[in-house]
């Protein structure tokens, strides 16, 4: 029997995205303890040995799985940035595209945001290192377009001037979001509230107020050293 023709690259890629897929619903339903080379194989009929021609381990699924859900919501917010030059509006674009990122996508948004699993200083020092820093500076690609954001605002605002942190303005409105996103992908906000869309609008409005006012005092973020210059992978 002729051996089966070598898949394309465009074939491979859509192969890898198929394992990403398995692997997201396995981390949601039984948490990453379950997650395993074997039981992503059996639901997709392939051997786990045929698995390992695709990632080298459940890390690395693990870890392109994270690296995918940052590139996606960076596209989100390249969009945003596309849509508006005014920070102000670049602002609202990106909170708002956070936020329909997490209520559309509510799986990937947990496994990005939510799970206690493992991060990159756990992989420092371990084969799984490079695909790790990947994953951060993909994530890391979001903070610095905020971060950047808040401060092109600040600058066109003299009476702003004393604020000096822009990185922890967008650290305190991101933990905001994360607790909005959460509370609306639990259903617990459908249950006290029936306009969900006006809540929203209004925790923007306030995380706007809030960010861009006044220097807190005694408060500052001290951003974690980069592996490397943030910046989406393949760029």
């Amino acid at each position: 029997m002729a051996p089966a023709p070598a898949r394309s690259a465009e074939e491979v890629q859509a192969f890898r995205e198929k394992i990403l897929d398995e692997a997201q619903d396995i981390l949601n339903k039984q948490g990453f303890e379950a997650l395993s080379m074997r039981r992503i194989a059996g639901r997709l009929n392939m051997t786990a040995t045929n698995i390992y021609n695709y990632f080298v381990n459940k890390d690395e699924i693990y870890l392109a799985l994270q690296t995918r859900g940052f590139i996606v919501l960076a596209k989100h917010f390249e969009v945003v940035d596309a849509q508006f030059k005014n920070p102000l509006d670049r602002l609202k674009g990106y909170m708002k595209a956070y936020i329909d990122f997490g209520l559309e996508q509510p799986d990937q948004y947990a496994v990005m945001f939510t799970y206690n699993t493992p991060k990159f200083v756990d992989y420092v020092g371990t084969p799984q290192e490079p695909a790790a820093t990947e994953e951060k500076l993909a994530a890391m690609v979001l903070a610095e377009m905020a971060t950047k954001t808040v401060g092109d605002f600040i600058r066109q605002r003299p009476e702003l001037a004393e604020i000096s942190d822009p990185y922890y303005r967008m650290v305190h409105a991101w933990i905001t979001l994360h607790g909005a996103v959460s509370i609306m992908n639990s259903r617990v906000l459908q249950e006290v509230v029936t306009n969900t869309d006006e809540v929203v609008n209004f925790i923007i409005d306030e995380i706007l107020s809030q960010t861009l006012s006044s220097p807190v005092k005694s408060a500052k973020a001290v951003p974690v050293p980069l592996p490397g210059k943030a910046k989406l992978p393949g760029q």
